[in-house]
């Protein structure tokens, strides 16, 4: 199944996004690392609009190269979309819109054109400043329909690129344009205190951009040139799949409903299918375990204790395939699954989780403890306690993990605050 994953904030906002293209996954404006770690790939549409660059590294020419070489069709506009969209161009990026073609042709060439100030995404990114590019073009519209004269908007102009981008509001420009009469100031306040998408070029370009998605096919997957690796961009892969394994970690230890979703991505992986009654995936699976000869009887008794027969058969099949996964089905779904645990309800509270895990371990460094010493024994005992002392291996099979040393491996980072005395309680599925 296609998606379309739209990175979008101050041009224009979630809800928005939401209204022309309702089926979108919307992230927050794009930054460097974003599109790596994204899901996005064969047969996907990918579209950026707005990227950070000044707060964050901004997003890596080669980064959506990689995501287009994965058969992912990726456009641009509005704003950093707009920039990459011109750079990349013959490499298969599509770009859309006036903003885009600025760049294209030259007319603009630099990248505080488009660069303003907002608020963070939580609070819904609003622009804060004004885009150069977006007073650009409003103030060439307004000598076209005769608001303000050549003159007031060249004043204008100046005045907007004296302002560093991070101070040009419009009340800025008006009080530093020199020259302008009162009466024009007026006009020009009239209509930019109006709606942005009836003034600002980067909002209208990347409406009319979703809009025409809207009505257009996902294109078919495409076998795109190989992007070359480079040292920097193997380090980028890294840092993405470290993330993502760090994620699906946490909510692995942490989580209590988290048997419960791997459980059903595994199903979903080795059948295919996209069903999320689990019945109905278990019962796909023992029939393709059956067919493909999976499980032998002794594969059976080896994953599936004699506690733990009870039930029907298609339920113990699927179980023991899920704890097998990996050996029996040569199946290695971590990112599959990172992202499974991404799309959940509870994955931001995984995130504060995380960096709670890694404050209490740079105090505990800062008094001279490593993670090296960390006790393998008391990581056991920690992990049984936070799963309700449960049988170590089966929990930890059904928990996606290989086995006791792969937990060790992994979990060790964890350690100091699994040893808190209440270790939170948390949940993907249910808020």
């Amino acid at each position: 199944m296609s998606t379309t994953h739209v990175y979008a904030g101050p041009s224009l906002d979630a809800e928005a996004v939401r209204v022309l293209l309702p089926d979108a996954v919307v992230h927050p404006p794009v930054r460097h690392g974003d599109l790596t770690a994204g899901p996005a790939g064969a047969g996907d549409r990918v579209v950026v609009l707005d990227g950070q660059f000044f707060q964050s590294a901004s997003v890596r020419h080669k980064e959506i190269c990689e995501v287009i070489a994965r058969g992912a069709a990726v456009y641009g506009a509005a704003s950093m979309g707009a920039l990459r969209a011109a750079e990349l161009g013959p490499y298969g990026m599509t770009g859309s819109g006036v903003v885009h073609r600025l760049y294209a042709t030259g007319l603009i060439e630099r990248d505080d054109e488009v660069a303003l100030v907002h608020t963070d995404a939580d609070d819904g990114s609003r622009p804060l400043t004004v885009a150069l590019v977006s007073v650009r073009v409003a103030l060439r519209r307004m000598v076209r329909s005769r608001v303000i004269g050549a003159d007031d908007e060249a004043r204008l102009l100046t005045a907007a690129d004296h302002l560093p981008f991070t101070a040009r509001t419009w009340r800025g420009i008006l009080h530093q344009a020199d020259g302008v009469a009162r009466a024009t100031a007026e006009a020009v306040r009239e209509i930019v205190d109006g709606p942005q998408d009836t003034w600002d070029i980067k909002t209208q370009d990347a409406r009319a951009l979703l809009s025409r998605l809207a009505r257009t096919p996902v294109p078919p997957a495409t076998t795109a040139a190989r992007v070359p690796t480079t040292v920097h961009m193997e380090n980028w892969r890294r840092a993405a799949d470290s993330d993502r394994l760090t994620l699906l970690t946490a909510a692995q230890i942490y989580a209590d409903d988290y048997p419960r979703l791997h459980h059903r991505t595994v199903l979903q992986l080795l059948t295919g299918k996209r069903d999320e009654d689990i019945h109905l995936l278990e019962r796909y699976a023992a029939d393709l375990a059956r067919q493909r000869g999976l499980l032998s009887a002794t594969g059976l008794r080896h994953w599936i204790g004699t506690e733990e027969t009870a039930g029907t058969d298609e339920r113990t099949i699927a179980r023991a395939l899920v704890r097998s996964y990996r050996w029996s089905c040569g199946l290695a779904p971590l990112p599959a699954l990172a992202d499974a645990v991404r799309a959940t309800p509870g994955a931001a509270r995984l995130c504060e989780l995380i960096a709670e895990v890694d404050q209490l371990n740079a105090q505990l460094t800062d008094r001279g403890y490593s993670l090296r010493r960390v006790s393998r024994a008391a990581l056991h005992r920690h992990c049984c306690r936070r799963w309700n002392n449960a049988a170590l291996l089966p929990t930890l099979y059904d928990r996606g993990f290989t086995g006791v040393s792969d937990l060790e491996d992994r979990a060790v980072r964890f350690a100091p605050h699994l040893g808190l005395a209440e270790p939170p309680r948390l949940r993907l599925l249910d808020r």
